[in-house]
């Protein structure tokens, strides 16, 4: 049963007043997971509006595997090879990009994972509260799972990739995973009209390379569907640290 208006009103008030989940579940005769869950919710609708109306917290760092930077910006790359000629070439296809703002003493953490050959986002991490050490810590647990630094870049050069490769699956037929939600969404900004340009895909085709969640004869049928056999290449493993999309991200 939905909750009534003065139900509502008075949760509002009541964690204003800063009393727990718990407490007022039994105040007002509610199951403790319902106001967990309106408090939660709630919560996010605010984050959405002030983001929506442009009032983000402010950015603190932008920050993608060095191979993503290499394939899709030869410009910037050109320059960080002057800088670094010892960087390795990382994973060709996949990269992460990482968005943190500053909210008060912590950062507030959103990422990426973007296969930008074929799938799109195959994994999102909707931003989330870290102090500096996890976050450091978390930087550096990508960074050792992709086997290559990350680099610095613009949130409009974040928004070209993460909005460009949803816009090429799209285009294939693939939609974003799951916690790619409004959440995640919004922690890049409004969407800019034009975003930078990058090319995905690799050679002018589609190249799937399967992970250990994929459904690959799926991927395929829909490939199939959507280019036509013989316009698009696969691989059905990929080996190294560093490629399980969920190892990558938690």
């Amino acid at each position: 049963m939905p909750m009534t208006p003065e139900q509502v009103a008075e949760i509002l008030r009541l964690r204003e007043a800063k009393v727990a989940p718990k407490q007022i579940a039994r105040q007002l005769d509610l199951r403790p997971a319902e106001v967990s869950a309106f408090i939660r919710d709630r919560a996010e609708d605010l984050y959405l509006e002030k983001a929506r109306s442009g009032d983000l917290q402010p950015l603190q760092a932008c920050l993608v595997n060095q191979s993503a930077v290499q394939k899709l910006f030869p410009k910037k790359q050109s320059l960080l090879t002057k800088l670094r000629p010892q960087i390795r070439q990382g994973v060709e296809g996949m990269g992460q990009v990482i968005v943190a703002r500053q909210e008060h003493n912590r950062l507030l953490v959103g990422s990426y994972l973007i296969d930008y050959w074929c799938l799109g986002v195959k994994d999102a991490i909707p931003p989330r509260k870290m102090g500096t050490s996890e976050y450091e810590k978390f930087l550096g647990f990508c960074e050792e799972r992709f086997d290559e630094p990350f680099v610095d870049i613009t949130l409009e050069q974040a928004q070209a990739i993460v909005f460009g490769a949803v816009d090429y699956a799209r285009s294939l037929g693939f939609e974003p995973h799951k916690d790619f939600n409004p959440k995640a969404q919004t922690h890049l900004g409004l969407r800019p009209e034009t975003l930078l340009p990058i090319e995905c895909g690799k050679d002018g085709q589609p190249f799937f390379m399967s992970g250990p969640y994929d459904d690959v004869d799926q991927v395929v049928k829909t490939l199939e569907a959507s280019v036509g056999a013989g316009n698009f290449h696969y691989m059905t493993a990929i080996g190294g640290p560093g490629m399980g999309e969920i190892d990558l991200l938690l």
